[in-house]
């Protein structure tokens, strides 16, 4: 049997359309890689863990990140609210959680209470340094003193004239033990040598039902909760909190203009994933939320409260710099005898 050769003869018009073919192909796949590249999040999923209610300061930024990864990156994000124990519930369920097996991971999406629950709360279950990972520093967060709108008082120095006055008579409100408000009213109580009737609330809309119904007299709560609503004269802003005034209300002073022995005390909200998460994983999500913190966007959303974002090249500078800052929280925590039974 002879093997019979079959040849193909290209014409010239069977060879353009061969070439742009694949020209198209090579487009195409060029294109898809390119696509590919510029969203390295693809397919990847995460569950974003907010330990305050929805409405608040930190679930805003949480819910800023998610859209931002979720549009520029390919990943596909859901915020999750989780209030409850001054954040403990919420660092917990991501502390233990492992990457599903369609590839979900939590992360937390947290405050200064990340370090003072392990210290106030006996058996917190959870170790803020071995359980977790910091990813990104989403930003600092300006807090401030703010009574009801038709408040007799119109100043910080005259609600803390009034509190040493009456001793244990007038309320200020929190969002959730151990959180930054928290710390700040302790601060103000010492600071001005008063005692009020501190409340706990789950986050930044119950701290204003709080105030709309008169049930407190203070609440001490985020400028990106209260600033809306002090712009309309519905709230007053006594001051805020810090050594410098913020920007977007600049004719409310800082708390220390007002009252000089008080602490120079500066919040932050940042993103910590399980101390299990995959080392690759890590890098890349670290990688492209620093993306998110320089985008126009971002930093158009952080000036509506007058806060800042910080950027830190790797990973281990990032661990660094919260495992200093993470024990100067803890000091603070322990000097003011905070406990939650």
């Amino acid at each position: 049997m002879k093997l019979q050769l079959r040849t193909t003869v290209v014409t010239p018009c069977r060879a353009f359309s061969l070439a742009l073919f694949c020209g198209l192909l090579n487009l195409g796949t060029a294109q898809f890689a390119q696509a590919q590249d510029t969203k390295p999040l693809t397919n990847k999923k995460f569950r974003l863990v907010v330990p305050f209610s929805p409405g608040g300061g930190v679930d805003g930024l949480a819910r800023a990140v998610a859209e931002n990864l979720t549009r520029n990156a390919g990943a596909a994000v859901i915020v999750e609210n989780k209030p409850g124990a001054g954040g403990n519930i919420a660092a917990l369920q991501v502390a233990k959680s492992q990457v599903t097996s369609f590839g979900e991971l939590q992360l937390l999406v947290t405050s200064v209470n990340h370090y003072a629950n392990p210290i106030m709360v006996r058996n917190s279950g959870y170790d803020a340094y071995k359980d977790f990972v910091p990813v990104a520093y989403l930003c600092t967060f300006p807090y401030a003193f703010i009574v009801p709108g038709d408040s007799k008082y119109n100043t910080l120095p005259e609600f803390l004239a009034a509190a040493r006055t009456l001793p244990s008579t007038l309320s200020w409100a929190f969002g959730g033990n151990g959180s930054l408000g928290h710390f700040l009213g302790v601060a103000m109580e010492q600071s001005a040598k008063v005692k009020g009737i501190p409340v706990a609330y789950k986050g930044g809309p119950d701290l204003l039902a709080a105030l709309a119904s008169k049930q407190v007299d203070m609440a001490i709560m985020s400028v990106q909760s209260s600033t809306p609503l002090v712009k309309q004269g519905r709230l007053k802003s006594l001051a805020v909190a810090g050594h410098v005034r913020n920007k977007v209300t600049p004719d409310v002073p800082g708390v220390n203009e007002v009252l000089l022995s008080y602490p120079n005390i500066v919040g932050f909200v940042a993103l910590y994933a399980p101390a299990n998460t995959p080392p690759a994983l890590l890098a890349q999500l670290h990688a492209e939320m620093n993306k998110v913190l320089v985008s126009d966007e971002y930093k158009k959303r952080l000036d509506s409260d007058g806060s800042t974002a910080s950027i830190f090249p790797n990973l281990e500078a990032l661990k660094v710099f919260f495992e200093k800052d993470g024990q100067q929280w803890e000091t603070l925590t322990r000097s003011t005898g905070l406990k939650v039974e």
